[in-house]
């Protein structure tokens, strides 16, 4: 009799679930469970929209985003390199995607910084040409807008050095393309935090100061960062950091190259224009004084 009621238990549950059992409306498969097996689709939360679906999905689509940016910069922040190896290794779910990550804080640095703009000049010497006042504004007006872009321009480049100096770590390019995806909006988040900072020293003379300040620890972070990528290695603590270091160092100059070229190339007619005056500058300076006449 125990087998009987067993048997008619499991056949009322399978009726019960083939009953419930709905087909998903992005692919057509029959989905017994909230998710679809073959497309991954919430099958059965896809009913007409309303306005109490929207107002329950726009904060619960923002939480979650948070949620993973928040978790991912923490753990990026703290531990670097057992974050990206464990990302690389397939422990995934936790963690924003390192692409995405860099284009969301790329582009909130670049709102930020337009809105608040930041003089990253002292206040112009009066023994300046107008012209060689004009091309330094140009060009570092152009280097403080477009840096944090050139940084994911040049992310399959930085990822050829990150290839050379960690290969003992046994990282493929696609590997270091996730790797250096990852610190460089590490890097870029930095510069949002230190916006403020450059902002109430704009203009001043201590600006040139206070940018050299953010820059030392950057370099200590993205050392510390790549360099901890090697730590399953065995190699020596020095060792690793001077790897880490160089990764970065080639990869930021790359950048800054890349940014005077582009600067001089779409600024010329003012940089010809600053040298001109600078040379006539230079030779009124060299031109000997005329001797006053003698009576």
């Amino acid at each position: 009799m125990h087998s009987t009621l067993t048997a008619s238990s499991a056949s009322d549950t399978l009726s019960a679930t083939h009953h419930h059992a709905m087909a998903c409306l992005n692919c057509g498969h029959e989905v017994p469970d909230r998710f679809c097996g073959r497309c991954g689709q919430d099958a059965h939360h896809t009913h007409r929209l309303t306005m109490a679906d929207m107002l329950h999905d726009i904060p619960h689509s923002i939480w979650h985003v948070d949620k993973g940016i928040l978790f991912t910069l923490k753990t990026m922040i703290s531990r670097p390199g057992p974050t990206i190896r464990a990302y690389l290794a397939g422990k995934r779910v936790d963690h924003f995607r390192p692409l995405s990550l860099l284009l969301i804080v790329t582009s909130f640095y670049a709102l930020v910084s337009s809105v608040l703009h930041i003089q990253m000049l002292p206040p112009k010497d009066p023994s300046i040409p107008d012209a060689v006042w004009q091309m330094q504004q140009a060009s570092t007006g152009f280097m403080m807008k477009y840096l944090s872009w050139c940084y994911i321009a040049m992310v399959p480049v930085w990822a050829l050095f990150a290839r050379w100096f960690l290969r003992r770590g046994g990282y493929n390019y696609a590997e270091c393309l996730i790797i250096v995806a990852f610190i460089t909006a590490i890097m870029n988040f930095f510069a949002v935090l230190y916006l403020p900072v450059l902002y109430a020293y704009s203009g001043t003379a201590q600006i040139g100061t206070v940018s050299l300040v953010f820059m030392l620890p950057v370099f200590g972070y993205a050392t510390w960062a790549y360099g901890s990528l090697l730590a399953h290695t065995g190699m020596s603590l020095a060792g690793r950091l001077w790897r880490g270091f160089m990764t970065y160092l080639l990869g930021y100059l790359t950048c800054v190259i890349v940014m005077v070229s582009l600067t001089y190339a779409l600024n010329w007619s003012t940089f010809k224009e600053a040298m001109k005056q600078e040379m006539q500058k230079q030779a009124s300076a060299a031109k000997p004084a005329a001797t006053p006449q003698t009576r």
